[in-house]
């Protein structure tokens, strides 16, 4: 029984690699028809008749899925785009430490001690995966609307409008995540913030370098004056530049993402149909100490391997 869910397990794996680097023609070409549907309003819908503790439950349950979210991001520079709720994060952590202890102590038949430990380990890096990837994603999806941001601000500011209200106008009009940070950016300077303070924290709390060439340039140009639509126009301009030369690299990679997840995803698939047609043939990896020996570090080799060759893909399309 054990070695027919290995099996399983192992083939719903190995095609479930396959399948994502099949996909990743579907998905380039899905991103290319996004970035044409960039221009979007950003929709809010007033509240008419404010119920004030409904609005206490739902800032106390923000604050309890920011915590939650403190502890899987022990280490991470950056948070401010992660959403995810304290029981979507409390389910993954759950059901990754199931799997982990099933397949460590029924299949594998480690010890007490060792399989409570990886799954432990497995319900803190499974959430802390999902948030990672959901900050990345929300980073990646600014840093492609910022640039109409920045000629928004520079519109309105050649055409004698105010930084505030060029900043306010952005967060009206554009998508998330830009318009959520400009939002928060107005919100501070309409309560009397200094414009300066304002850009500052919010420099450092995002954290992207395209972001903090802004702040920059604004604070700059509060404190000393200057020509603030023409900085802003070049600094347009070298954003889309990296991002083009961003997908440029990345389109030269794509050939080594689909080889590292087909490479990855073979092994797998081989000792899965092995265990279907010939369940005797892989016995001693499941029986014999030597053989979880050489099962693990088989995998710890595979890991590494997909580690380096993304290592690389990602060292050559950072620009």
């Amino acid at each position: 029984m054990t070695l027919v869910v290995a099996a399983l397990v192992l083939l719903l794996v190995g095609a479930g690699i396959l399948a994502t680097g099949l996909m990743l023609r579907r998905r380039a070409r899905a991103e290319i028809e996004n970035r044409l549907k960039l221009v979007a309003y950003f929709k809010r819908t007033p509240n008419s008749q404010p119920n004030p503790f409904k609005g206490l439950l739902r800032a106390q349950t923000r604050e309890i899925d920011r915590r939650t979210r403190r502890i899987f991001t022990v280490g991470i520079e950056r948070a401010w785009a992660m959403q995810t709720s304290t029981l979507t994060l409390s389910l993954m952590a759950a059901t990754s430490a199931i799997t982990v202890w099933i397949l460590a102590h029924s299949l594998f038949h480690v010890s007490t001690l060792v399989t409570l430990a990886l799954g432990l380990a497995a319900a803190f890096l499974a959430p802390r995966f999902i948030l990672s990837r959901e900050q990345k994603r929300a980073e990646r999806k600014f840093t492609e609307l910022f640039p109409e941001a920045v000629d928004t601000v520079a519109r309105m500011v050649r055409a004698g409008l105010p930084i505030t209200a060029a900043v306010r106008s952005v967060a009206v009009e554009s998508s998330p995540p830009v318009s959520d940070v400009f939002a928060a950016i107005a919100d501070q300077l309409k309560i009397g913030v200094p414009i300066e303070t304002v850009l500052d924290e919010s420099s450092t709390r995002i954290g992207l370098p395209d972001f903090r060439f802004f702040t920059v340039a604004i604070a700059l140009q509060y404190a000393t004056g200057g020509n603030l639509t023409q900085t802003l126009e070049i600094l347009s301009d070298i954003i889309r530049k990296r991002r083009a030369m961003r997908l440029k690299s990345k389109a030269a990679t794509g050939e080594i993402r689909i080889t590292a997840y087909t490479l990855g995803g073979l092994p797998i698939v081989t000792v899965g149909a092995l265990l279907v047609l010939q369940p005797k043939y892989l016995v001693p990896l499941w029986v014999d100490p030597r053989g979880h020996l050489i099962v693990a570090i088989a995998g710890a080799l595979l890991l590494l391997a997909f580690i380096s060759m993304r290592w690389m893909v990602r060292s050559a399309s950072n620009i």
